[in-house]
């Protein structure tokens, strides 16, 4: 398998039911999984450029489905079906989808300035 420039970690953890934190499955995040890598095929990015993986928790339980990009080291939360489009294009461009994140922001853009 060949190493990938970028990473996209989608937490599909559950937990029980009425578990107080709930969980990223609960909220939808097993069906983002394959869409994210359709996004990414479509793209022609799948297969060298950024890998979408199905995660365990990344304690980012109350910003509802998350998802963490490598090695922009942010993460998304409140992703829906409809923001897959939006994080397949960033992360073919090497970018972030800004609205989405919610650790990380400010670090990636002192990176990214220099």
């Amino acid at each position: 398998m060949p190493h990938r420039q970028r990473y996209l970690f989608v937490c599909i953890n559950r937990r029980p039911e009425g578990h107080a934190k709930g969980s990223c499955a609960d909220k939808g995040s097993e069906a983002i999984v394959p869409a994210l890598k359709e996004a990414l095929a479509q793209r022609g990015v799948a297969k060298d450029m950024v890998r979408a993986c199905s995660s365990s928790c990344l304690d980012l339980c109350e910003t509802g489905i998350s998802i963490v990009q490598e090695p922009e080291h942010v993460a998304y939360g409140g992703v829906t079906l409809a923001d897959v489009g939006a994080i397949a294009d960033a992360a073919a461009r090497g970018e972030v989808v800004e609205r989405l994140v919610v650790e990380g922001l400010e670090q990636y853009k002192k990176r990214k300035a220099g």
